[in-house]
């Protein structure tokens, strides 16, 4: 268990570039406090490192950051807009700034729900602060990701990241879906 838990974080320490567009297919599974189990593949992601300043690590270790510093497959949760929380993966090596936002997930039990966008994700998982730097390879743990491929046929599409200002980040080709698929929160022209 455990060697399966460090060959999944080895493959998230590579570049936030590489790791956010390894994560589309994973699974990501949520133990919501009434018990309830829900499962949802990643089908949309973006990667931040801290070397541009759309990355909230881009100055530095902050009591709101911290958690982008840690040992990759950790989750950094932050609260937006005084509304949504959004949950990101930690990758890269640690004490590197470097995060995948997770965007958009496809419900796979139950089915129905919106997991479109990252606030609502966080909104309908239940994913807020109390899980800020958990550890999401471990199988303990209420918030945790297993790695799945993507489905046969299935490719992936890249664009500009969503909602930053020019002066934040640069054109960046840094946002990956799977093309098609109907839970990316964004239907925006893309390039393959």
């Amino acid at each position: 268990m455990a060697a399966g838990r460090e060959r999944l974080r080895k493959l998230l320490t590579a570049h936030p570039v590489k790791a956010a567009r390894e994560l589309l297919g994973w699974e990501l599974t949520r133990t919501l406090p009434e018990g309830e189990v829900v499962v949802c593949r990643v089908v949309e992601t973006e990667a931040y490192y801290e070397s541009e300043p759309g990355c909230h690590a881009h100055r530095g270790v902050t009591e709101r950051n911290k958690a982008m510093f840690m040992r990759a497959g950790h989750a950094y949760i932050y609260f937006i807009y005084g509304v949504h929380h959004c949950l990101n993966v930690v990758c890269g090596g640690e004490g590197e700034g470097a995060a995948v936002l997770v965007r958009a997930a496809e419900p796979v039990t139950p089915s129905g729900l919106r997991l479109s966008g990252p606030g609502v994700l966080c909104r309908t998982l239940s994913i807020d602060r109390q899980l800020y730097a958990v550890d999401l390879l471990d199988s303990a743990s209420p918030l945790r990701l297993r790695q799945k491929k993507l489905r046969r046929g299935e490719t992936v599409s890249t664009s500009p990241r969503i909602g930053l200002s020019p002066n934040q980040s640069p054109n960046l080709p840094w946002r990956f879906f799977v093309a098609k698929n109907r839970y990316v929160s964004s239907r925006k022209a893309a390039r393959k």
